[in-house]
């Protein structure tokens, strides 16, 4: 088969999402596999590489997509990197502290949270995976606060703020609605013109493969933009039925080898 350039989500694609975080042993032997067959393997997560645990970065991949699209890896290289205006940077703490959020705050280097969080368990289940391995975090109110994107979760009864800073967001940013988490709205904020799409484009110009040799797995919303960019796009199992609505070809879940199926369907293993 000629080579082909494959991109994977991370949580509830390669990493399991019960709370146990194990990458299963059929996902691991098919991403071996594919690297063997001579295709290109890249992680294409929302997630800023700060926040790729070792355990992801030393499974064989070639390179790494993060932040939704503003930085690209490739052999331990950093082909590409997009900086916000640091105009911005105050300006959306001013905005999101008006409008009662908390907010994890992510950049390639570093991270920062800010709200109030008391009663946020998602976010500080976060918290806790994200500074577990002495990741560098630091105050908003730091010198060195800087970020690429950022996700906010808000509480669900104030509408009218959350429509004040949608307003603010979109003027800057691309919104990605993620969702309800318990009593918590929450979004992923990405610059304007970057999305796990972009990702994609930019690595199969990189490498001059055409657009039929791009494959993309994924389960979440966030997703969306490199499955429907992708020539052949996959949803995991379980996946929200707007994402299984977009896409090629639906597979099993994580836990019942999901992702070995689709790639053996495909004939890439």
């Amino acid at each position: 088969m000629n080579k082909c350039i494959l991109f994977f989500d991370i949580d509830g694609t390669i990493l399991t999402e019960d709370g146990t975080r194990i990458i299963p042993e059929s996902t691991g032997d098919a991403l071996l596999e594919a690297k063997k067959n001579g295709h290109l393997l890249f992680v294409n997560t929302g997630r800023v590489f700060l926040n790729v645990e070792p355990m992801i970065r030393t499974l064989g991949f070639d390179g790494f997509v993060c932040g939704c699209g503003t930085h690209i890896i490739y052999q331990d290289k950093e082909l590409f990197h997009h900086e916000l205006d640091s105009s911005l940077y105050r300006k959306t703490v001013e905005i999101t502290r008006k409008c009662k959020m908390d907010v994890l705050y992510e950049a390639r280097d570093l991270n920062a949270l800010d709200g109030c969080m008391e009663k946020n368990k998602a976010l500080k289940e976060l918290i806790t995976y994200f500074t577990q391995d002495g990741r560098r975090m630091v105050s908003v109110d730091d010198s060195e606060f800087h970020f690429d994107k950022f996700t906010a979760w808000y509480p669900l009864e104030y509408t009218d703020m959350q429509k004040e800073f949608k307003e603010y967001a979109l003027e800057y940013f691309d919104y990605i609605d993620r969702g309800i988490q318990g009593d918590y709205g929450m979004c992923e904020i990405v610059p304007k013109g970057y999305s796990k799409g972009t990702g994609i484009q930019y690595l199969l110009e990189y490498f001059n493969l055409p657009h039929d040799r791009s494959y993309a797995f994924g389960d979440s919303t966030n997703d969306l933009p490199m499955l429907t960019f992708a020539a052949h796009s996959v949803a995991m199992g379980g996946s929200p039925e707007v994402v299984k609505d977009k896409v090629e070809y639906v597979t099993g879940t994580i836990d019942e080898d999901g992702l070995a199926e689709a790639m053996k369907y495909y004939g890439l293993i």
